[in-house]
């Protein structure tokens, strides 16, 4: 009975993963009509994808332990490259798209090598280091390092396969390409889960479908690029991507930052409710990134750039009116939510919350997208260092007076500063005005009224 049960929850499961990709599929390729919302839905089917695994990996009882250590194979392998791979596909949009008329040339091809290289060393650099990266995550070093290692190796080069879609703007296949790959990805790793089979299993399921993603970047790569190498580009690629990817180390470096000076004042119990508070929304920062991605290539083009700022303040606009209500929605609906969630040892990390939910007032302004698409990348790296500095002087002054709110303050403080930067060198170098790019109107509204809204929780709720 046990056998046949299990049988059929698999079946089930099975059903369920493949009618629910194919109704995902019909219904973006229906609503993907420009390349930002192509984008934008390709990373939100990422994330729905991750977040189905964990579900699953939880509900069907697989224990805390091996959820443990198939998310620290993630965050190793995340932490090693995700900063420089952000960089340097950032960097290719602009100059892939700059004087590009859709002729077979050698630049995809150069920017593969270097991805791949990097990877390269950031595998032997985990490798070298796998006691240190093993005892800092706790995994399971002897059985998932050359797991990892593999898996690092194949998944970071392709995540140039949407973006080489996406420059040639075969969204409807970029599209179809990722709920494919992705429904696959679900059911690889799930199904060992179902047999209560060892993480190792799992891992095995993110390799399998990496080496296809691989497989079918090679594929691309024959038929899209030429096989030379180009110094010329190399040059300015590298001169491109390497302040980008410094710009994200750098960024990203700010949660740890803030966690470090946390852990220092407060105990291991403060240190979790601040872990559990401390996070944006994840749709906010997928549709955030996924618009100032899709326009990063759009600003090469100096002569469109009346057209382009048009776009960008548009597009804006119209991701103000999702993103501003979702906000409001869940600063009021914290208090609430955490303790139901989390549990109510947990309630005060509804305050660290409440106050993340205010980076949405700098994440809907874009100037950063002018910046990098103007290829402008050291002032952005150089706003970047003045970003970490101000965020750790804030955070060492008002966690004195404020405790683990401040420090939540001073990211939401220096998120903004950090805008307002990049707003002031647009005008003064570029000579372009916020206002060109920036829906004021409507963003001091909404402002205004998410400022009202998180008054109101924090006082009255």
């Amino acid at each position: 009975m046990q056998k046949c049960s299990k049988s059929n929850l698999i079946k089930r499961c099975c059903e369920i993963n493949f009618n629910t990709f194919a109704s995902l599929r019909m219904s973006m390729l229906g609503l993907v009509s420009s390349s930002t919302r192509a984008l934008q839905a390709f990373q939100a089917m990422r994330f729905v994808a991750m977040l189905s695994i964990g579900v699953a990996m939880a509900r069907l009882g697989y224990g805390k332990t091996a959820i443990g250590n198939y998310e620290a194979v993630l965050f190793v392998s995340g932490l090693l490259t995700t900063f420089w791979v952000t960089g340097l596909i950032q960097a290719l949009l602009p100059l892939y798209s700059r004087n590009n008329d859709n002729s077979k040339d050698d630049r995809l091809f150069n920017a593969f090598m270097v991805v791949l290289g990097l990877a390269v060393l950031s595998c032997l650099f985990a490798a070298i280091f796998t006691t240190t990266l093993t005892g800092f995550t706790a995994i399971d070093g002897s059985n998932l390092s050359p797991l990892m290692l593999l898996y690092m190796l194949l998944s970071t080069p392709s995540t140039m396969v949407e973006y080489i879609y996406f420059l040639h703007g075969n969204y409807k296949t970029m599209l179809s390409y990722g709920i494919i790959t992705y429904a696959i990805q679900v059911v690889l790793v799930v199904l060992p889960v179902l047999f209560g089979m060892g993480v190792a299993f799992a891992v095995l399921g993110l390799i399998v479908v990496s080496a296809v993603r691989f497989v079918w970047l090679i594929s691309l790569l024959v038929r899209n690029s030429k096989f030379s190498i180009n110094v010329d580009f190399l040059k300015e690629y590298l001169g491109d991507g390497i302040p980008l990817s410094l710009k994200f180390l750098i960024s990203s470096s700010g949660l740890y930052i803030d966690q470090l000076i946390i852990g220092y004042h407060f105990d291991s119990s403060t240190f979790a409710v601040y872990r559990f508070g401390a996070r944006e929304i994840p749709l906010i920062t997928i549709l955030a990134v996924s618009l100032s991605n899709s326009m990063l290539a759009d600003f090469a083009d100096r002569q469109k750039l009346s057209r382009n700022l048009d776009n960008l303040r548009n597009e804006s606009l119209r991701l103000m009116h999702i993103l501003f209500p979702l906000s409001i929605a869940a600063i009021l609906l914290a208090r609430w939510l955490f303790p139901l969630v989390f549990g109510t040892e947990f309630h005060e990390s509804a305050n660290i919350f409440m106050i993340y939910c205010l980076i949405v007032l700098s994440r809907v302004v874009f100037p950063q997208t002018i910046t990098q698409g103007f290829r402008k990348n050291m002032a952005v790296l150089t706003i970047s260092i003045v970003e970490m500095a101000m965020n750790i002087i804030l955070s060492l002054l008002l966690v004195k007076y404020f405790g683990i709110n401040g420090v939540a303050a001073a990211t939401v403080i220096v998120y903004a500063l950090e805008k307002v930067l990049l707003v002031a060198y647009n005008a003064y170098s570029l000579k372009i005005a916020a206002v060109t790019y920036v829906p004021l109107k409507a963003f001091w509204v909404y402002s205004l009224i998410v400022l009202l809204a998180f008054t109101f929780a924090w006082f009255a709720l």
